[in-house]
């Protein structure tokens, strides 16, 4: 690096941090958004649920091979308890009308982490679903040529690999938004 570089690097560097606050209102307003947007994404997920699991019986009514039957059958058993986990754990608490600015930042935080806790782990619920998936997926091997059937175990493997990413990048966001917060 040469001189002027150096200089310039050093100004950079050395110049004062503006520490951004937030006032009351922001909070107020950052929490009633994330509250709404949490809502949303659990009605989205329960009605997605509610179509999956009315997919999975269809399925297992019309399936005439018995390991597909069996795999729809345990992915609907995922589904239940996922929701039974759930139904406690992804609830958004509306911010009372009366907290001060420091209570307003700290429930605003809470919820934030419930979220980010939730969305840093999915493993825990996505392995759930592997053994009814990977039945129902691979109920028919011998009657598919293998190619095909290395295609359908690829497509799912890169499904869980991929929610769980979005789940990981999620919980990522949130940490920054926290840190935000300071």
């Amino acid at each position: 690096m040469t001189e002027p570089e150096r200089d310039i690097h050093r100004l950079w560097q050395d110049q004062s941090r503006e520490e951004r606050t937030m006032s009351i209102d922001e909070v107020r307003s950052q929490a009633a958004r994330f509250e709404r947007k949490v809502r949303r994404a659990n009605i989205i997920t329960g009605g997605l649920f509610v179509l999956l699991i009315a997919v999975e019986a269809w399925q297992v009514w019309r399936e005439p091979a018995l390991l597909e039957r069996v795999g729809d059958l345990l992915t609907i058993a995922a589904f239940v308890y996922a929701i039974y986990w759930f139904r406690g754990r992804v609830r958004v608490q509306s911010m009372p009308a009366g907290l001060g600015f420091t209570s307003s930042v700290e429930f605003y935080r809470t919820q934030l982490a419930r979220q980010r806790d939730l969305a840093a782990s999915p493993w825990r619920y996505l392995a759930l679903f592997v053994p009814g998936v990977a039945l129902a997926l691979l109920g028919r091997t011998f009657d598919r040529p293998a190619g095909q059937t290395a295609a359908i175990a690829a497509f799912g493997v890169l499904l869980f690999l991929a929610v769980a990413w979005v789940h990981q990048r999620s919980a990522r966001r949130l940490q920054h938004e926290i840190d935000e917060l300071g």
